[in-house]
């Protein structure tokens, strides 16, 4: 007995200090992307002030009230601002800080734009945070730190982060006093309270990010709280399975009587699958409508701060209300999809290779492995166009703003639509496919093994519909056999359930349709939390797996390990195309301008 003892303790102490060794390589891991982020935005912010150093555009603005902060007049309030004041009280903490150091005697406006500069230095640690509780959170299954690494190599991890980071709208914005990259971290930061369920911080992280943008509560109310009522019905009851082909009956009654929702992966899903999911919330929230509201206080918290916020300020925004009504804008959904295709193609493009060319005709590497990845059926393509046809004939509204001002890309983007009255409808197709494939990557590419069948208890039929629900024993008489730990394999083939996609498109709409702009930088939030939820593991399956451990001896095998053999090369490719696309814009802002008729003498800039 006692030598067994000593043999658990040293096993004990084995583990510890393997989980000890993984905590420290993954706390060093990060630094590398993080002083790539840091060492650009230093790089575009330093240009920025040598070419433009006076503010420009609505910096005018916003440095403008944060100097109404600076001396103490917090009630004034520029009528041309519509967002709160959390950019300018950030710069206040901020600046008073260095002044009371002795770093800082007079603020200009290289000063207030540091302070995204700041928020650059910390979205890489938030965003890696955010993304290892993404990649953990696979069937509601909760991984040790430790086992991460098995999963997602470090380096791809750290590479997708610097992705994120180096997003272009985002990017941008490092470099000028906007709103954008502190809303965004907030927002995210709201997340990662959310995961780690921290309730009290999530509450508070989530008022705090109202004080940067009005439309982040349907990000830190909405879909936090949706995540967290599918999380819960989820959870309702552990005996329940439907069948692969449950019918719209037994989903329906399952949902309510036993509280446990219908969601399917999204892998393995059809249209179908998407509508009984939506009906299957609907009636588990209506059965268990009080079982719920228990857990749903913290959103409902922050739902009703925000609507205080709307009583006392008489609308959403704050200035310039004339010109920023709210409206509804259903064509914004529609525009999110041709976005997420042209800045995310490097991650979407296996998906449309694989809908137009046989398997065996590509690259083991980037082949999807399932038939639920070709193209949708004419049965759903032609009335989800129709759908479409219909919104952009009926809702397409152009803001004066967008045709007025030639310094924005979207500017000439609606040039295009507009040129011809049959452009806009021309542009539905896009529209689908778009959706078809940033929808698609929420289910990731699931070439791995079948993992092998878990032992399952004979099933029993209730009596109303094909629901098979396993017999509880009382008193563990015959206790529920316990199930093999989860391979690599496994845990990536649960993947991401139809709810979240669901919730993301809900909150999405909520945040898009009610603005009656269409600007790069609306839609940042949205990609974020799309990309988050595409980025899954590259290599799978135990054997990949095996193959990584392999010792690499020639330089032709270290650069095809690099480039693709152990590492997913569509990370590379999207790294390239973020660097192009930074590198061209920033060069066309500072080095491109041109005058207006009206303004001689005044250099324009062209921007997101």
């Amino acid at each position: 007995m006692s030598e067994s003892i000593l043999e658990m303790e040293d096993g004990l102490q084995r583990a510890n200090k393997r989980k000890m060794e993984d905590l420290r390589k993954n706390a060093q891991s990060p630094f590398l992307a993080w002083a790539i982020v840091l060492g650009l935005v230093a790089l575009w912010h330093t240009r920025i002030e040598t070419v433009v150093p006076r503010p420009y555009l609505d910096e005018f603005f916003h440095v403008q009230q944060a100097e109404l902060y600076l001396q103490g007049r917090y009630f004034e309030w520029h009528p041309k601002i519509t967002t709160p004041p959390g950019l300018y009280s950030v710069s206040l903490f901020y600046l008073s800080c260095l002044s009371l150091v002795g770093l800082i005697d007079k603020v200009n406006v290289a000063d207030l734009r540091r302070t995204n500069v700041l928020a650059a230095a910390f979205l890489p640690w938030i965003c890696r945070s955010v993304l290892r509780g993404v990649v953990t959170e696979y069937d509601g299954l909760q991984l040790l730190d430790r086992s991460l690494p098995v999963l997602w190599p470090l380096i791809e991890l750290n590479h997708a982060v610097l992705n994120i980071c180096l997003f272009p709208p985002l990017f941008f914005f490092f470099g000028l006093y906007y709103t954008d990259v502190l809303s965004s971290l907030s927002v995210l930061i709201t997340i990662r309270q959310h995961q780690k369920r921290r309730t009290k911080s999530m509450v508070v992280a989530g008022v705090v990010s109202l004080f940067f943008r009005q439309t982040n509560i349907f990000w830190v109310a909405v879909y936090l709280g949706g995540s967290e009522v599918t999380r819960r019905l989820r959870r309702g009851r552990l005996g329940i399975e439907y069948p692969p082909s449950a019918t719209w009956k037994s989903v329906v009654y399952g949902s309510w009587q036993y509280l446990c929702i219908y969601d399917p992966l999204v892998a393995t899903a059809s249209f179908e699958d998407y509508v009984k999911t939506m009906l299957s919330i609907a009636a588990a929230c209506a059965g268990g409508f009080r079982k719920l509201l228990h857990h749903l206080i913290p959103y409902i918290i922050l739902l009703g701060v925000f609507g205080y916020f709307i009583l006392w300020n008489g609308s959403v925004v704050l200035g310039d209300k004339e010109n920023h009504v709210a409206s509804l804008h259903l064509v914004q959904m529609l525009y999110i999809w041709p976005y997420i295709l042209f800045f995310s193609f490097p991650i979407l493009y296996p998906y449309f290779l694989s809908a137009v060319v046989p398997q065996e005709y590509i690259p083991s590497s980037i082949r999807t492995g399932s038939t639920r990845h070709q193209l949708p059926r004419l049965i759903v393509t032609l009335p989800i166009m129709a759908i479409m046809l219909v919104v952009v004939h009926s809702n397409t509204i152009v803001h004066p703003f967008t045709l007025a001002d030639n310094r924005h890309y979207t500017f000439y983007v609606f040039r295009i639509l507009l040129r011809h009255p049959a452009n806009k409808y021309l542009a539905v197709p896009i529209y689908f496919y778009s959706a078809w494939a940033a929808i698609t990557a929420f289910g990731g590419l699931p070439n791995v093994q079948t993992p092998p069948a878990r032992p399952r208890a004979p099933p029993a039929r209730p009596r109303g519909g094909n629901i098979a629900v396993r017999p509880e024993s009382p008193r563990r008489s015959n206790p529920r056999p316990r199930l093999p730990p989860p391979s690599m394999a496994s845990v990536y083939d649960r993947g991401h359930h139809i709810s979240k996609v669901l919730i993301w498109l809900l909150a999405s709409t909520l945040s898009l349709v009610t603005a009656p702009l269409v600007e790069p930088r609306y839609f940042i939030v949205p990609w974020l939390i799309w990309r988050f939820h595409a980025a899954s593991p590259w290599p799978t399956g135990d054997e990949a797996y095996k193959k990584r451990k392999k010792r690499i001896r020639t330089f032709k095998a270290w650069y095809k390990a690099v480039l693709y053999a152990r590492h997913d090369h569509r990370l590379w490719l999207e790294t390239v195309w973020f660097l192009a696309m930074n590198w061209g814009v920033c060069y066309v802002f500072l080095h491109w301008g041109f005058e207006w008729p009206q303004e001689k003498g005044k250099v324009q800039r062209f921007m997101w």
